[in-house]
């Protein structure tokens, strides 16, 4: 549980202070988790660093929507607004998966479940980079 909570520290530290990289990504991934999820609970460390080993380029920006609680989902919300996907996210309810957007657009790409092996998100995070 360290673990992934240092993991998501890192992710939102990283989107924090990187809008620059906003600018150069082409996907924003919106990882919405819980602690009460019990997809996030036995995939979320596996499913983060296989998201993060998989984008060395770049190409996807990834920011966490932590749903535990109220006060969590609150300090979620404005990165998400930041990037203009708070209307675009109200239909995603599901915990334990990645939604993805295109940057530019704000339109929704497709979404990756993180119960999927470190090989399928490898692929699906190729595969929709293609298309970028």
């Amino acid at each position: 549980m360290k673990v992934f909570k240092s993991l998501i520290a890192t992710v939102l530290l990283t989107a924090t202070i990187s809008a620059g990289a906003f600018a150069q990504c082409k996907i924003i991934a919106i990882v919405k988790t819980a602690n009460w999820c019990s997809v996030c609970k036995a995939n979320g460390e596996r499913a983060i660093a296989a998201l993060h080993e998989n984008n060395k380029d770049g190409t996807y920006q990834f920011v966490m929507n932590d749903i535990s609680s109220p006060e969590t989902a609150k300090k979620s919300a404005p990165e998400i607004e930041k990037l203009g996907l708070t209307q675009a996210m109200e239909p995603y309810m599901a915990t334990g998966v990645v939604y993805l957007f295109d940057a530019q657009t704000k339109k929704p790409i497709n979404q990756l479940i993180m119960a999927l092996s470190n090989e399928d998100i490898a692929r699906a995070m190729a595969y929709f980079k293609q298309g970028k």
